[in-house]
């Protein structure tokens, strides 16, 4: 079972999502990397948006909802 986000943890996420896109966009210009690294630092970071972003939008569905009902 999915565990929904409380709004607490709603603005939470958001932010934490805000803060790997920024991470992931100072990682993309940066060129001490190698070509290995860089995609293995990517895949994760994209990884845990994903989760971030599917988290954020069951948290929204839900309140859409709950507004509705």
């Amino acid at each position: 079972m999915i565990q929904l986000l409380t709004s607490t943890g709603y603005v939470q996420t958001k932010a934490k999502l805000a803060g790997l896109e920024q991470r992931l966009a100072t990682l993309e210009k940066r060129t001490d990397l190698s070509p290995k690294r860089l995609a293995a630092v990517r895949k994760s970071y994209q990884s845990m948006m994903r989760k971030y972003r599917r988290d954020i939008e069951l948290y929204e569905q839900s309140a859409a909802n709950k507004n509705h009902e």
